[in-house]
């Protein structure tokens, strides 16, 4: 499997519960590295854009104010398969049904304040790191 790099968010709900050192330790401890962070305020225009597929939902004005709600922490994290590992290391969306010993279950509150974000496939993942970190955090 090729190395690959994904986007990962720590959101407003759990950077105000200083939980980012644990979150960045758990995927860490799951052979993910670190190649680029910052700790940010999204603007609602970042979230227009990060967020396009849900424009139009009967959700996303919720989930703009959510995420421009507080500081999150973008980190561009690298290892095999990336983005389908990052999406077992964070669990489920509800963290009522994501698996014991995943970010969510252990640290999410409900399914709207899930506390991250994990790109859903290799392709967003391009996508999403070159929109917060420029295209030279795509290169290995």
């Amino acid at each position: 499997m090729a190395v690959e790099r994904t986007l990962f968010i720590i959101k407003p709900d759990a950077t105000g519960r200083n939980l980012v050192g644990k979150m960045l330790a758990h995927v860490e401890d799951k052979g993910f590295r670190l190649i680029e962070a910052r700790y940010t305020r999204l603007t609602r225009e970042q979230c227009h854009e990060f967020y396009s597929e849900h424009a139009g939902k009967g959700f996303f004005p919720e989930l703009v104010d959510f995420m421009t709600s507080g500081p999150v922490m973008l980190c561009c994290l690298e290892r095999e398969a990336a983005a389908a590992a990052l999406r077992e290391v964070i669990g489920a969306t509800d963290p009522a049904q994501a698996a014991e010993g995943t970010v969510r279950r252990l640290y999410a509150e409900s399914k709207g304040r899930n506390s991250v974000h994990g790109s859903d496939s290799q392709a967003s993942a391009e996508r999403e790191v070159k929109l917060f970190f420029g295209v030279a955090a795509l290169t290995h």
